[in-house]
């Protein structure tokens, strides 16, 4: 790994006019854009368009990514390589014409994750990967950030801004489970920043740009980030077992829309059980018609582990911070034949 000298770089580059911020900003993008990388995820069209020798136009990166460890592996999103057929990674060191392959080590489609390993290439240098912040540290709302990415296919642009929220929820269509923890910025983040880093003012990865709000699909000024303790859980799950376990509780709840109308005011309605799951072997029971036609509403959690449970999302929020294979198991509370039983 090499080791980045900021006073000779400053030297040979005419930095001694900025000023000290300037110099600092100058000095952390050169050090941390070796270890962002250009993702250009090719379909299978592509690559017989390729292989026929059209003159048509490639296609431009789709996406960034960032090095995570000395073993070659690049976590971008998701998104980002999702049905490729094959995946070429450019890095800021390489020739225009030159690019490692990569090959996908798995993903948590969920948490819209995605890890690739380089394949060493005969005379390529893999990149250095980028520090990370350690899982504890905390963040703040005001706190300067930078963006690196490849917008619109311009490689390694950087983009600068504040951390306008924390703790935010959003949901992807494609997953349709909320993502939790969120870090909300404004820095510039438009099509082909995704998977990229958001850096601290010291160039350590403190999340990976990953979404924007906007109605017209380019930046307008919210962008969301996964923050680095989330991407350290999955990345280390997806390395040591090739995927991601995640809590569940075999259940098919009704939507809240649905409960309200059947005049149900609190908690969610149980649709369905998982066959064989946790849910059915604890006695759950589920929504059903008789014979009749007639309509045998199922049981209602209005709890879980005390915390109301009133939309879907509730649901998912509490099992987001827990662990599969935990010894204790959660507690519901249930409607039960206008009973109120704890279990």
């Amino acid at each position: 790994m090499g080791v980045f000298d900021a006073r000779s770089y400053r030297e040979e580059n005419g930095m001694d006019e900025l000023c000290g911020d300037e110099r600092a900003v100058v000095e952390m993008f050169f050090k941390a854009k070796l270890g962002v990388v250009n993702i250009l995820s090719l379909t299978k069209r592509d690559l017989a368009v390729e292989s026929s020798g059209s003159n048509a136009e490639a296609p431009k990166g789709t996406g960034t990514g960032f090095v995570w460890d000395d073993l070659g592996h690049i976590v971008t999103n998701n998104h980002v390589i999702n049905d490729a057929a094959e995946i070429r990674v450019r890095t800021a060191s390489l020739p225009d014409d030159k690019y490692f392959t990569a090959d996908l080590v798995g993903a948590d489609e969920e948490r819209d994750v995605a890890i690739l390993r380089l394949e060493a290439e005969s005379g390529l240098q893999m990149p250095d990967p980028l520090v990370r912040v350690k899982a504890q540290q905390q963040l703040f709302v005001g706190q300067k950030v930078f963006a690196i990415g490849n917008p619109f296919g311009l490689e390694h642009t950087l983009t600068t801004g504040v951390i306008s929220g924390l703790g935010r929820e959003i949901t992807r269509k494609a997953a349709g489970r909320p993502m939790f923890n969120i870090i909300q910025t404004d820095a510039a983040v438009n099509p082909g920043n995704s998977g990229g880093p958001l850096l601290n003012s010291r160039g350590f990865v403190i999340g990976m740009n990953s979404a924007i709000a906007s109605p017209s699909g380019v930046f307008a000024g919210v962008g969301f980030a996964i923050p680095a303790s989330t991407l350290e859980t999955v990345v280390r799950e997806i390395l040591s077992a090739g995927h991601v376990m995640r809590p569940a509780l075999g259940v098919f709840f009704a939507p809240e829309a649905l409960c309200r109308r059947l005049g149900i005011e609190d908690g969610l309605l149980v649709l369905g059980t998982r066959k064989a799951g946790a849910a059915e072997k604890a006695g759950l029971k589920s929504t059903k018609r008789d014979a009749s036609g007639k309509l045998h509403l199922g049981d209602v959690v209005v709890k879980l582990d005390g915390n109301k449970t009133d939309r879907i999302v509730d649901i998912f929020r509490h099992l987001d911070r827990k662990k599969v294979r935990t010894i204790r198991v959660p507690s519901m509370a249930l409607w039960k034949a206008q009973e109120l039983v704890l279990s």
